[in-house]
């Protein structure tokens, strides 16, 4: 091998340890990017945290609706809304039947097996319309004395059933900004724009519904607002 011949050959080999270097190094550091903005917005769910623009809507009333988990099947939704109320009201809606035949649309059975306020197994049985299927499964509950709680499929003829509610206080004893997550997979076939579509078109609507039975929509305008969202017949609660 001649000069020239080695001189070419040991260059060639320190461009390619400089160009991988660095292309090593920019995948890193995109990845940690990609890595900090997911953590981020995992933080701002568990969090609170909005934008100011976001903010604006949700003390005009507004429910914020977002859809999550898009890379898993079935679906899965986000909402956020403001409250004022204490987190005590909230939960005498959330954990009761009577309310819950209220607020959830299609909701056909709804009981408790077991338990009480704070850990309970429930046995829902719902169909919200004619084109989608009937789900009748049981899941527990549990919520904790302060703004936590969580629910998770037990048996039913769904796939995956994840729920979770975020009661945050806001700053001076406001009231609170109120989460509600839930993930569905139906154990049935199910096309998952069907899913995500009765997601998004009946979460919003369920939170305000809950929002004006706990009387925290705030002021009059607003609670007639929420009360005319709700499902079901809320006349029924006189009785």
């Amino acid at each position: 091998m001649g000069f020239i011949e080695l001189f070419a050959g040991w260059g060639i080999k320190l461009l390619k340890r400089i160009f991988c270097s660095s292309w090593q190094m920019e995948f890193s550091a995109a990845l940690v990017l990609v890595l900090t903005m997911l953590c981020g917005m995992s933080a701002a769910a568990e969090t609170g945290r909005v934008s100011d623009a976001d903010m604006i809507r949700l003390k005009r009333g507004e429910i914020l609706l977002q859809t999550i988990h898009e890379d898993k099947p079935g679906g899965a939704a986000r909402v956020t809304a403001l409250f004022d109320s204490s987190a005590a009201a909230v939960w005498d809606v959330i954990g009761y039947c009577r309310y819950t035949f209220i607020y959830m649309r299609g909701l056909e059975l709804c009981e408790m097996v077991s338990g009480d306020q704070y850990q309970m197994v429930m046995h829902h049985r719902l169909r919200n319309s004619w084109y989608a299927p009937t789900l009748d499964f049981s899941f527990s509950a549990s919520r904790d004395d302060g703004g936590s709680g969580s629910a998770h499929l037990v048996e039913g003829n769904l796939k995956v059933m994840q729920g979770r509610w975020k009661l945050l206080p806001l700053a001076d004893n406001a009231g609170l900004m109120v989460i509600h997550e839930i993930r569905i997979q139906p154990d049935i076939p199910a096309p998952k724009w069907l899913v995500r579509h009765s997601l998004r078109n009946d979460l919003p609507s369920m939170l305000a519904c809950i929002r004006g039975l706990a009387n925290a929509s705030g002021d009059s305008e607003l609670a007639s607002v929420d009360l005319l969202r709700c499902p079901g017949d809320i006349s029924s609660l006189s009785n």
